[in-house]
């Protein structure tokens, strides 16, 4: 049965629940029985760093804007290029918070997850912008409450 999980894993599902279904517990192929369902686990958190992650991608494009003369003379792209960061925003933060009421243990796991991804977002903000990783603060500048919340940045921020 455990190469039918290596071989045709919808069909190792079906059988898995098929017997479970019919209380066959000693049928069950259990070790990666175990592994499956930490791995549906595990795959919760990784889709909030991912959504985390890209965040704060564009709150340090939102932030970078500040230091950039050269973005703020392009005044019609630059009008655009916002208007995508805000259409970015609310799409990730709308993903965590269904994310987040579906799994709502994720919640304890959000500042340690935001610690984790905070460098990987400086390092795939770099690469988009073309610019230095160094030119971003080396620790997040934002409360959780603001990496989540629709109401930020603002306009004028």
């Amino acid at each position: 049965m455990s190469n039918l999980h290596q071989t045709d894993f919808y069909q190792w599902t079906r059988e898995q629940v098929e017997l479970l279904r019919r209380n066959q517990f000693r049928r069950l192929d259990l070790q990666n029985l175990i592994e499956a369902v930490d791995d549906l686990g595990r795959g919760q958190l990784e889709q909030l760093e991912c959504h985390l992650t890209r965040i704060l991608v564009l709150l340090l494009k939102w932030q970078i804007r500040a230091f950039r003369e050269d973005l703020r003379t392009m005044h019609r792209w630059y009008q655009s290029w916002f208007m995508v960061i805000e259409y970015g925003l609310k799409k990730e933060r709308a993903a965590i918070s269904q994310l987040l009421m579906k799994n709502p243990s994720l919640f304890k796991l959000l500042e340690e997850s935001v610690l984790e991804c905070y460098p990987i977002a400086c390092q795939d903000a770099s690469k988009e912008l073309e610019i230095p990783v160094e030119e971003f603060p080396d620790t997040n500048p934002w409360s959780l409450e603001q990496i989540i919340s629709d109401d930020f940045p603002g306009k004028g921020e």
